[in-house]
C-alpha cells in the first residue's frame, strides 16, 4: 500500500537519500548518514496518524503498550528513538537491478532493529502490495493461503511427496474428527488402528506442554477417548489444531498427548520409538508456535495493516525526481519464527526436520516450510534469500532431506560407501547434536528418546551401530565433543541417562569441531550401550561401556584457566611440556581433591570449513580420569 511519511521520517530520508541516476550510490554511507532523534511519544503519535516508518516499527515492538516502549515513555524525553542509513556492502537482489540493499537502524533504549529498505519499480509495488493482515491468523485469508501452498507442496515438489510416502502405514491410534463436511465437529473419537487396511492421510501437532498440564490419554480415560469427547472439554491449543485439521480438509490428526498412553511405560517407549513414521507420514505438520502451553491457542489477531507492504517515496532534493523502496523487517523469519520458544523444544526439532511440511502459527502470520519452499504471509510466493544473513543463505532447506544434502547420501552403485559420504553424514551428525544439545527439554530421561526418530533414518543410511548418540563407524570422531556451558559450570542430571562418554550425559549445549579423524592413535577393541527396553534401540539406555587400546600420558598440572575451563600439561615422550586447554564434562574440583588424570591422544584431526574451502590439522586427545 502507498503511505504517507511524517514530517520527522520525509525529513531524514531526504536528507540521507541520493539520486543514483546519476550514478551515485542511493544512500549515504553509513560514516556519512546523519542520526534522527525523536521522543518515543512522538513515534507513537505519528504511527497513529499513519506514518509508515514509525507504524513499521511500533508493529516491530509488538504494540503501542509493549512493555520496551512503555518504559521509554517513562523516561520522558531521555526515551528517544534513533534513526540512521547503514549500507550493507556484501548483498546485492538481482529483482530488477544489482544494487546496494541498505539497513534503516532503529535503536530504542539500547535495543537495536534493522530494517531492509529495497528499491522496487510500480510494477513491483503491484506485485508486492495484495496482502493484508486482516482477521487475524485464523482467518479466510490466511487459510486461503495455507491451502494453496499445500496445493502447490503435493502437486509440483517430488522430494516432499517421496517423503512422506509412507505405504500403508498409520500411527497406533489417530483422533478422528469424523467424515469432513461443512459443519465443524463437535467431539473427537480415539481409534485404535491396529486393523486397518488402508492408509490415510492425517495432520500432526508441535506444541509446547509448558508449565500447563495439557490433556492426556490415560489407562483410566482411554474407553472415554475411544467412545467420544466434546471439543470443549480439551486445552485451546488442541481446539484450534482440530479446526486447522478441519479447515485443510483432513479428518485425523495425531496429538502426542493423546495419542500416547501417558502413564505406561510400556507403551509410551514403543511409541516414541516411532516417531520418525509418524512425522515423516503426516500430511502436513501443525506448529503451535506462538503459545507456550496448551491453553494458548493457534489463532492470533493482528492490526489490519501487520502484513500490508509499506512504500517509502523519497524525493530528490536535486530536482524532485522520486524513488520508491519497500520497507521491510529484515529477522522476521529468525526473530517471529525460527527463535520462537516452541522452536527450542528438543521434542520439536525432530518433528520439524521429519515432517514432509510444516505450518507454522505466529502470533503474527503464517510461516510454511518444506523441502522446496519457505514462505510467510509477508512473502507468500517465497521468503527471499537476501532477507537472511549472509551466512545463512546456503544453509539447506528444513526437513531432514535438506539438512542432510541426500543428494550425497545415496549408496554407491557397487554397495559401498565412499569415504566423502561417510565423512559428510559425520558432519551432519554433529551439527545436529549441536543444535540439538541447546534445546531445552521437560524430562531429563527424554535426552535421547526426542532424537530418536532422527537416529532411526541415519542408521539407515549408516548401517552401522549406534551407541548412546555415537556409531560405531564414526566412533572416534563422535567421542571428540566438547562441553559448552557458557555461564554455568558443567553437570549431569541427578537420575543416570547416558554414559559419561556421551554428549548426552551433560546438561549443557556440546560442540564439535566441523572435521574428522585421521591416522588414529588407538583402536577401537568393543562397545555398547544397553537400552532399557531392547527393541527400542535408540530410547533410553541403563548403561554402556567402551574400551579403546592406545597411549596414556600423565597430566603433569591442571589449572583453571578462563570461566569453566581449564589448562593442563603433559609430558611428551620425549620430555617435552606440552600445555592444553579444555572444558571438563565434570567439575574437577580444587587441585588437592582432583583425581588423578590422564590423556589419550586419539590422533590428528582434520578441521575443515565448507563455508571458507580451507582445513588445518591438529592433535586431538580424550581427558581421562582415573576413577572408573
Amino acid at each position: 500500500m502507498d503511505v504517507s511519511l511524517c514530517e520527522d521520517c520525509r525529513d531524514f530520508f531526504q536528507r540521507n537519500h541520493h539520486d543514483d541516476r546519476y550514478g551515485d550510490k542511493s544512500w549515504r554511507r553509513f560514516h556519512d548518514s546523519e542520526n534522527c532523534e525523536r521522543p518515543i511519544s512522538r513515534l507513537i503519535q505519528t504511527a497513529g496518524l499513519g506514518c509508515s516508518v514509525c507504524e513499521t516499527v511500533v508493529c516491530k515492538f509488538g504494540s503501542l503498550n509493549s512493555d520496551l516502549l512503555t518504559a521509554a515513555l517513562k523516561n520522558g524525553e531521555s526515551g528517544t528513538l534513533k534513526l540512521r542509513i547503514e549500507e550493507n556492502f556484501n548483498t546485492n537482489l538481482q529483482w530488477q537491478d544489482d544494487i546496494d540493499i541498505p539497513f534503516l537502524c532503529v535503536l530504542i533504549s539500547q535495543q537495536q532493529i534493522k530494517f531492509r529498505l529495497w528499491r522496487v519499480s510500480e510494477k513491483g509495488k503491484a506485485d508486492r502490495g495484495a496482502n493484508n493482515g486482516n482477521g487475524g491468523t485464523g482467518s479466510e485469508s490466511s487459510f486461503l493461503r495455507a491451502k494453496e501452498w499445500l496445493r502447490i507442496c503435493i502437486q509440483n515438489h517430488d522430494s516432499c511427496n517421496a517423503s512422506d510416502a509412507s505405504g500403508n502405514w498409520v500411527p497406533s491410534r489417530l483422533l478422528d474428527l469424523g467424515p469432513t463436511t461443512n459443519t465443524f465437529p463437535t467431539t473427537i473419537k480415539l481409534r485404535q488402528t491396529d486393523s486397518w487396511q488402508d492408509s490415510v492421510q492425517y495432520t500432526t501437532l508441535s506444541h509446547c506442554w509448558g508449565s500447563v498440564r495439557p490433556s492426556k490419554l490415560l489407562k483410566t480415560n482411554l474407553r472415554e477417548l475411544m467412545d467420544g469427547i466434546s471439543i470443549d472439554a480439551i486445552p485451546r491449543t488442541f481446539q484450534d489444531a482440530i479446526y486447522a485439521t478441519w479447515r485443510l480438509g483432513f479428518q485425523y490428526l495425531w496429538i502426542d498427548s493423546l495419542c500416547i498412553i501417558q502413564d505406561s511405560k510400556d507403551d509410551w517407549n514403543v511409541e516414541s520409538s516411532l516417531m520418525a513414521q509418524v512425522y515423516s507420514g503426516c500430511v502436513l505438520n501443525i506448529a503451535a508456535v506462538c503459545s507456550n502451553n496448551c491453553t494458548g491457542g493457534l489463532f492470533q489477531s493482528r492490526p489490519p495493516s501487520y502484513l500490508g507492504p509499506r512504500f517509502i517515496s523519497v524525493e530528490s532534493m536535486q530536482d524532485g525526481f522520486k524513488s520508491c523502496y519497500q520497507i521491510w523487517d529484515k529477522s522476521v523469519w529468525a526473530a517471529t519464527f525460527e527463535s520462537a520458544k516452541l522452536n527450542t523444544r528438543a521434542w520439536v526439532m525432530q518433528e520439524r526436520l521429519l515432517s514432509p511440511r510444516t505450518l507454522g502459527f505466529t502470533e503474527s502470520q503464517l510461516f510454511w516450510e518444506c523441502r522446496c519452499n519457505r514462505s510467510c504471509e509477508e512473502f507468500p510466493f517465497g521468503y527471499p534469500s537476501e532477507l537472511f544473513e549472509r551466512w545463512q543463505r546456503d544453509f539447506p532447506q528444513p526437513g531432514l532431506q535438506g539438512k542432510l544434502k541426500t543428494h550425497s547420501l545415496s549408496h554407491h552403485a557397487d554397495g559401498r560407501f565412499q569415504d566423502d559420504r561417510d565423512r559428510r553424514l559425520s558432519l551432519a551428525w554433529h551439527n545436529l547434536v549441536m543444535d540439538y544439545s541447546k534445546n531445552s527439554i521437560t524430562y531429563e530421561q527424554d535426552k535421547l528418546p526426542a532424537i530418536s526418530g532422527l537416529v532411526s533414518l541415519f542408521a539407515q543410511q549408516l548401517g552401522t551401530a549406534y551407541h548412546a548418540g555415537l556409531w560405531s563407524s564414526t566412533l572416534l570422531s563422535d567421542l571428540l565433543w566438547t562441553a559448552k556451558p557458557g555461564d554455568y559450570a558443567v553437570n549431569r542430571p541427578l537420575e543416570y541417562r547416558a554414559p559419561s562418554w556421551s554428549w548426552a550425559s551433560v546438561k549443557c549445549p556440546v560442540e564439535y569441531l566441523p572435521g574428522w579423524v585421521e591416522s588414529p592413535e588407538v583402536t577401537v577393541i568393543a562397545a555398547e550401550a544397553q537400552p532399557v527396553i531392547e527393541r527400542c534401540q535408540f530410547g533410553r539406555v541403563s548403561g554402556g561401556f567402551i574400551r579403546l587400546r592406545g597411549r596414556l600420558i600423565d597430566i603433569i598440572t591442571v589449572v583453571p584457566y578462563h570461566e569453566n575451563s581449564y589448562a593442563f600439561q603433559v609430558r611428551s615422550c620425549k620430555g617435552h611440556s606440552i600445555a592444553a586447554e579444555c572444558t571438563p564434562d565434570q567439575a574437577l574440583g580444587p587441585a588437592d581433591t582432583q583425581p588423578e588424570l590422564f590423556c589419550l591422544p586419539v590422533g590428528i584431526y582434520v578441521d575443515t570449513s565448507w563455508a571458507r574451502g580451507d582445513s588445518f590439522a591438529l592433535w586431538c586427545w580424550l581427558l581421562l580420569n582415573s576413577d572408573p
